[in-house]
């Protein structure tokens, strides 16, 4: 069930995904966010706020290699100059935990570890909006 989208506002919670994880979320390549914890269980059913990172993983494209494309590989390689900003929202449509049957949509593998996955739909791009972010959620009013 798609979650009502509302006008976009200081009080929408935000996760900061490394990069290029974050990108991958709003390209929609990426629909499920995994977590090896369960803290992120209330944004379920919730617009989010997807924060990318300046960090950069190193190990994400050789993890996510088996579940993407060359092109889109090639394409992700640009990502690296995308960072420190809010660069848009998406639905949480579910919270459960994953399954190997999952690994497709996360862009990781899911079997060997208990992974927690938030559930991603109708991925909506903003005008980057400038924030340091942080771990966990955390909401644009908190840094002023």
């Amino acid at each position: 069930m798609k979650p009502e989208m509302t006008m976009w506002d200081n009080s929408l919670p935000i996760i900061t995904l490394w990069q290029p994880w974050a990108s991958w979320v709003m390209l929609g390549w990426k629909r499920i966010e995994t977590r090896t914890h369960q803290r992120f269980k209330g944004l379920s059913g919730k617009w989010i706020g997807i924060h990318a990172s300046v960090k950069w993983d190193e190990k994400a494209i050789e993890a996510a290699s088996p579940y993407l494309l060359d092109w889109q590989i090639a394409k992700s390689k640009n990502f690296l100059k995308i960072g420190g900003a809010v660069i848009g929202r998406v639905a949480v449509t579910n919270f459960r935990p994953l399954t190997v049957e999952d690994s497709k949509c996360a862009l990781i593998e899911c079997e060997s570890v208990q992974r927690y996955g938030l559930v991603l739909a109708y991925p909506h791009v903003v005008e980057a909006i400038p924030a340091r972010g942080k771990q966990g959620i955390w909401y644009l009013k908190d840094l002023n």
